[in-house]
C-alpha cells in the first residue's frame, strides 16, 4: 500500500509540476525538466548514478521544487538571466572582486561543529580555485589551459556585521534538528536554522548535516533576500577530517558558482544534447560526470563524439574533488557579468573592512604607492606629522602579517616589504592613538 501511495503521489506531483513548467520560458524548460523528473525519482540514469553517488548538488532540484511553490520566481530567474548576459565582454581587465563571507555552522553535536580550521581552510579553497592558484591548476588539459580562467574574485571572512560590529565571520548555533534537506530550513531560527545577514553585503555560507545523499546547494540568483547564498554538508567542508572523495573543499567552489549564475556545465538535459550552460567555451556534453579521470584522459560521448572530448575537469561538473580544477573564461565573464549587475551591491559592502576605521583626519592624508605592487610598499602620511604610530597588514583571512610600531617618524613615510608572500587582496591598518584607517592594496 505504502508503495503504491508513493507511485500515487510522484504521478500527482509530475503532472502538477509539468503544469507550471509549461508556463516556463523554452530555455529553462531544457533545464528543469531532466531536474525535475530527478526530483521525482524518475530519471533511471541519474537515480542509478545517485545510488552509487551521494547527490553532488541539488541547485536544479531546489529551483524546480522553488517554482513549484512559487511560479512568480520564474521572472525573477529571467530577470538575473537577462541582466548576467549583459555586458562586459570576456578578457577585459578588471579590478579584484572581493566578497565578504558569513559561515553559520548549524549544528546538533560536536561533530557537526566543525572547527575554525576547517572553515579557514574552505575559504583558502575558494580563494585558489577562483584565483586559478589552486596547486592542481596545471593538471588542465592542454586543450584547455588557454581558456582555464583566474576569475579574478576573492572572498575574506566578514569582519563587520551588518550593524557596523566586529565579527569573526563566523557564527554557530546549536539546533534540535537532526538533518536538513534542500527545503530552506538551515536559513531560518524559526525552522531550527540561523537567520541570513544582508545579501547585499554578504555571501551567506550555512553548514549542516544534510543528510546522506545530498553534499550541497545554492539559492536562486535574484531570489528572495532572506534564503540567499549557499548551503554545504558539514563532511563535505573544508579539507582536514572532511570525507572522502569530497574533501578538497571543492563543493563550495562548485556550490558559489551556482550562486553568481553558472549552470551545469552538460546543461541539465538529461543526455538530449540540446541543454545550454550559456557558455560559449564549455563543449556541449551529454550528461555529468562521477568518478575520477586521469590527468589528460580525454572522456567522450553522445553529445562530443571526438577529442578533446568533455570537459570533466570543470567546477561546474560532478567529478570528484580530486578530479575537478578549471573555469573557462566564459564561466569567468558571466560570474563577473553577475556582480556587476544582479549582485553589484556586494561591490561596495564594506563587510571586510575592520571596525574602528576613522578617516577624519589620517585618510586625508595617508597614501599607499604603488598599488598593485610586487612586494615593495610605501605607506605616506603627507605633511601630516606622525607620532606613536602602528601598522598593521592583515591578509584576506584576517590574520596579521605584519606589524610595526614607531614612536615618531623621522620622514612621513614607512617602507614595508610583502616580498614572498601569497599573491591577493590584503589590507594595511595605520592606528594613531584613537585613530585607526585602513586601505586595502592588491599583491601581484
Amino acid at each position: 500500500m505504502y508503495l503504491l501511495e508513493s507511485i500515487r503521489h510522484c504521478i500527482k506531483s509530475l503532472i502538477l509540476a509539468i503544469t507550471e513548467l509549461h508556463k516556463t520560458p523554452t530555455f529553462m524548460k531544457k533545464q528543469l525538466l531532466p531536474a525535475l523528473l530527478l526530483g521525482l525519482g524518475l530519471s533511471g540514469t541519474i537515480a542509478a548514478q545517485n545510488q552509487e553517488h551521494p547527490h553532488r548538488c541539488s541547485t536544479s532540484e531546489y529551483i524546480t521544487e522553488q517554482l513549484r511553490l512559487h511560479p512568480e520566481y520564474q521572472q525573477l530567474i529571467d530577470n538575473a538571466e537577462t541582466e548576467t548576459q549583459r555586458n562586459a565582454p570576456a578578457g577585459q581587465p578588471q579590478a579584484v572582486i572581493t566578497i565578504p563571507v558569513v559561515f553559520h555552522v548549524v549544528y546538533q553535536n560536536a561533530t557537526e561543529n566543525i572547527n575554525d580550521t576547517r572553515l579557514l581552510e574552505q575559504l583558502q579553497v575558494l580563494n585558489e580555485d577562483y584565483s586559478k592558484t589552486n596547486a592542481d591548476a596545471s593538471s588542465v588539459p592542454a586543450a584547455w589551459q588557454g581558456i582555464a580562467a583566474n576569475c579574478e574574485i576573492q572572498f575574506c571572512l566578514a569582519q563587520r556585521d551588518a550593524n557596523g560590529n566586529a565579527t569573526t565571520g563566523i557564527e554557530r548555533t546549536q539546533t534540535n534538528v537532526a538533518s536538513f534537506s534542500f527545503n530552506d530550513n538551515v536559513k531560518s531560527t524559526s525552522t531550527g536554522g540561523a537567520n541570513a545577514w544582508d545579501r547585499d553585503k554578504y555571501l551567506n555560507i550555512w553548514v549542516c548535516d544534510l543528510g546522506n545523499q545530498l553534499l550541497g546547494y545554492s539559492s536562486i540568483v535574484g531570489g528572495p533576500a532572506n534564503v540567499d547564498g549557499v548551503v554545504l554538508h558539514y563532511k563535505y567542508t573544508g579539507k582536514t577530517g572532511a570525507t572522502s572523495p569530497y574533501n578538497k573543499g571543492r563543493t563550495a567552489t562548485h556550490e558559489v558558482g551556482h550562486w553568481l549564475n553558472l549552470r551545469h556545465i552538460w546543461g541539465d538535459d538529461g543526455g538530449a544534447c540540446n541543454g545550454t550552460d550559456f557558455v560559449t567555451d564549455t563543449p556541449n556534453q551529454a550528461s555529468e560526470n562521477y568518478g575520477c579521470f586521469a590527468v589528460n584522459n580525454v572522456q567522450t560521448d553522445a553529445c562530443t563524439g571526438a577529442a578533446p572530448g568533455i570537459m570533466w575537469m570543470n567546477y561546474m561538473d560532478y567529478t570528484d574533488d580530486a578530479c575537478m580544477y578549471m573555469f573557462t573564461a566564459g564561466q569567468k565573464t558571466r560570474m563577473v557579468n553577475c556582480l556587476n549587475n544582479t549582485r553589484t551591491a556586494l561591490l561596495t559592502s564594506n563587510g571586510c573592512q575592520p571596525v574602528g576605521i576613522n578617516e577624519l583626519t589620517l585618510a586625508a592624508a595617508l597614501n599607499l604607492f604603488p598599488s598593485p605592487t610586487t612586494g615593495k610598499l610605501t605607506v605616506s602620511f603627507g605633511a601630516l606629522q606622525v607620532k606613536q604610530c602602528d601598522i598593521m597588514v592583515y591578509n584576506m583571512l584576517g590574520e596579521e602579517v605584519i606589524r610595526q610600531h614607531y614612536d615618531a617618524l623621522t620622514e612621513n613615510e614607512v617602507r614595508l616589504d610583502l616580498t614572498g608572500r601569497a599573491s591577493g587582496v590584503y589590507f594595511v591598518e595605520v592606528r594613531q592613538g584613537n585613530l585607526r584607517v585602513t586601505r586595502k592594496i592588491m599583491l601581484d
